[in-house]
């Protein structure tokens, strides 16, 4: 009675596996086991690529904020990401007539594609900084500075009586970037977008400003005095960009 147990066993364990073997050449014959691999691999593109910034909630609700509020006489915007926007500019210089038009994680082809809203208020000087999230994400200097051309080209034509500083990207701090973002910036790439972006201030006429020194140490990351996180700026960070603006500010009122 063992024996045939066993037996019986035997051939049904056999007869499984010979029916996964006959499946795997089946899916495999029909180019399934391909596909899928061709699936994941696209899964893997997708996310090195640039997601849409208007599938953010944040992004389309600031930019819908944005369209509705009225604007002044000789205003001065300050235009960029989340470095911007966390700045509470209008505390910091009290008496200038100025708007924040920063959105946390926006790149220069969010930059260009809101220019409207900036363009319609006619502004008396615009002070730009963007491009860290663009590094982020993984696009080379040269994709950067080419949509970065493109808002400085539009700026220029559409805003010809508007004064644009064009403001160096800040450098990070990877110890701290890795540790509190999970994030790891080449500075090495920053300090190349920022020699260019230099160039690109003088091409057009406009005034640049050298944040980057002012915050890097001397391995041309960003001091820890001034980022909690390696990439974002503290009170003594926002100070310190106040300071290396200030008098440009003053003067554009």
């Amino acid at each position: 009675m063992d024996a045939t147990l066993n037996i019986a066993l035997v051939i049904s364990i056999l007869m499984n596996l010979l029916t996964l073997g006959l499946g795997i050449l089946i899916i495999i014959r029909r180019g399934f086991a391909f596909s899928l691999i061709r699936r994941l691999l696209g899964v893997v593109r997708r996310k090195s690529k640039l997601f849409p910034l208007e599938e953010i909630p944040y992004y389309r609700d600031k930019t819908s904020h944005f369209s509705r509020l009225l604007h002044r006489e000789s205003e001065v915007v300050f235009l960029g990401d989340s470095l911007t926007d966390y700045g509470e500019w209008s505390e910091l210089f009290r008496d200038i007539p100025l708007k924040n038009r920063g959105i946390s994680g926006d790149r220069t082809d969010g930059v260009l594609n809101r220019l409207d809203e900036i363009v319609e208020s006619n502004p008396k000087s615009i002070f730009l900084l963007i491009g860290i999230n663009d590094i982020i994400q993984g696009r080379r200097n040269d994709e950067v500075l080419k949509t970065y051309c493109e808002i400085l080209e539009t700026l220029k034509s559409q805003l010809s009586g508007t004064t644009v500083f064009i403001q160096s990207v800040l450098p990070t701090n990877t110890t701290l970037s890795v540790q509190k973002l999970g994030v790891k910036i080449n500075n090495n790439q920053v300090v190349e977008l920022n020699n260019r972006l230099k160039e690109l201030a003088k091409t057009f006429s406009f005034p640049y400003i050298d944040l980057f020194s002012a915050f890097s140490d001397n391995q041309n990351e960003l001091n820890a005095q001034y980022t909690t996180d390696g990439v974002h700026l503290n009170g003594q960070g926002y100070w310190l960009w106040k300071e290396c603006i200030e008098k440009y500010v003053v003067n554009s009122k």
